[in-house]
């Protein structure tokens, strides 16, 4: 009996010594997968707390682009930023939310992968994975959405940066019309206040073709009037808004007007037509609306 009992022990000692590497190794599994799970888990918490963090990136950004208004010019800025660096600064906030998903996700897949791999067939093990698994599919549907939100995000800057292409072109066809219309104007307007007028004798008048003479009988009591066809080059060209007095070459002769101006807008009305040293012009605008051409003859 006694034999048979230290054969016994010998045997259980024979077996405890051939199972002591597989109890090691069983020991040193446990130790990696609960080493992977930790880790798992540290990756899991800090994925939840880093999908907090890029959904409120995301609505500073949405709330950001749909702030600027859309009828915004070129050249307007908001704060410091010009639309061009605030456009800029939005698609790298954008390009960094979309690396920051991609790497969470990449180390999430990795984790379980290293945990799945070590579990094998322990089913105690196997459970607790399931739980991981599932937190990480929740995850990753939060993740796909979060990219489905970016997408839309990198249209709107896209479209954006079409609207304001748009709006700079529309700009500088806004610019150059302006210039056309504003140089078109200022034609109009020189061309609307130039006048023109010219002093001299009958004789020289007469030769020049800018009078003619009409009326009296037998070759008198003929009066000079203002030729037919009057060509602006042979008159002296003035701006009636900024010219109101005409100098008459000698002080000691009088003048007379020959064409239609109102004589009644100088600030004298000549006594008989008869006008000494100066046009002096009191109401441009009716002095010159009979005529852009002014004649004066010396008596």
């Amino acid at each position: 009996m006694r034999k048979l009992t230290l054969a016994a022990m010998a045997f259980a000692l024979v077996a405890c010594d051939k199972s002591k590497p597989e109890l090691e190794k069983t020991l040193v599994q446990v130790q990696q997968i609960s080493a992977e799970k930790d880790s798992l888990l540290k990756d899991v918490m800090a994925t939840s707390q880093f999908i907090a963090e890029v959904n409120t990136e995301i609505a500073k950004v949405r709330t950001r682009n749909a702030s600027r208004p859309t009828n915004a010019a070129p050249g307007e800025t908001e704060g410091n930023l010009s639309p061009a660096q605030q456009r800029a600064a939005l698609m790298t906030k954008v390009k960094e939310i979309t690396a920051r998903i991609n790497d969470a996700e990449a180390r999430l897949a990795s984790s379980r992968k290293r945990v799945s791999e070590l579990t094998g067939a322990n089913s105690d093990m196997t459970k607790q994975l399931a739980q991981y698994d599932s937190t990480i599919s929740s995850f990753k549907t939060i993740i796909d959405s979060q990219k489905a939100e970016i997408a839309s995000l990198t249209d709107q800057v896209t479209n954006l940066n079409g609207q304001v292409t748009q709006l700079k072109t529309d700009n500088v066809q806004l610019v150059s019309d302006k210039t056309s219309l504003t140089s078109e104007r200022d034609r109009l307007t020189t061309e609307r206040n130039t006048v023109y007028y010219v002093i001299g004798t009958k004789e020289d008048l007469l030769k020049r073709h800018l009078i003619q003479q009409t009326g009296g009988t037998l070759g008198l009591g003929k009066v000079q009037v203002a030729a037919r066809e009057l060509n602006p080059a042979d008159f002296t060209s003035i701006d009636k808004t900024k010219t109101a007095e005409i100098p008459l070459p000698k002080a000691d002769k009088p003048y007379r007007i020959v064409t239609r101006q109102d004589l009644t807008a100088l600030e004298t009305v000549p006594e008989k037509g008869r006008i000494m040293g100066a046009v002096k012009i009191k109401n441009p605008d009716l002095f010159w609306s009979a005529s852009k051409y002014l004649i004066i003859i010396e008596q």
